[in-house]
């Protein structure tokens, strides 16, 4: 069972009506303001059962216990896309992007992991992303609790190439996931894939755990 924890941000309005005096109200035929959430946090997890790692399909642990399994997470600001177009408007092609909004984009290790191609030692790191119109590298930063916009290239510990593909229906908000693969063989480590979706695009790359029980 995936551990999910979701940060919650709750807008709350207060309107104060007086029967006597009233704000201007908008012209005729202008178009209402949506109402949009301001960006909030989240984290979304996978945990592990050591233990059963190495007999198939019972490695994801049921446990939500903080002191317990060993966890792979990811922690972001969640923008919105507000009517815009996203990939190759609000966040152009071939810039190296934050990866969400606000502080920076943080992935949490609690052993080592494979993504693409790239073999990363448990601990914590950031995240960018460099997306193009035919794809994307995922670029994993030593830096952490840094803002998001301060990145440093002189830090970076490796880069993976992430496949793109483009959604059937839009996602209003950036999610990122670590969907786990449950069909896996008896005996294989846990893998999953890595999803980033927003707007009308999704960039993706497969993940999987490297740290073995039997050594």
């Amino acid at each position: 069972m995936l551990a999910f924890r979701f940060c919650t941000v709750s807008l709350f309005l207060m309107v104060a009506v007086s029967p006597l005096f009233h704000a201007p109200l908008q012209a005729q035929g202008s178009p209402a303001r949506p109402v949009v959430a301001p960006s909030g946090r989240v984290t979304t997890s996978v945990s592990f059962d050591g233990r059963l790692m190495g007999g198939g399909r019972m490695w994801l642990n049921r446990s939500t216990s903080h002191s317990g399994p060993a966890r792979m997470t990811l922690d972001y600001g969640q923008p919105h896309m507000r009517g815009r177009r996203i990939f190759g408007g609000l966040v152009p092609y071939d810039e190296v992007w934050r990866l969400g909004a606000n502080l920076a984009t943080h992935l949490t290790l609690d052993l080592d992991v494979r993504i693409g191609d790239l073999d990363i030692p448990r601990g914590m790191y950031s995240l960018y992303l460099l997306p193009r119109d035919d794809g994307a590298a995922l670029i994993v930063n030593r830096q952490t609790r840094q803002w998001g916009t301060e990145y440093d290239p002189s830090l970076d510990f490796g880069r993976v190439e992430l496949r793109r593909r483009a959604l059937s229906e839009t996602a209003q908000s950036l999610i990122i996931s670590l969907q786990p693969n449950l069909s896996q063989g008896e005996g294989e480590l846990p893998s999953g894939t890595l999803r980033i979706a927003w707007g009308d695009f999704e960039y993706s790359g497969e993940w999987q755990v490297t740290w073995s029980t039997g050594g």
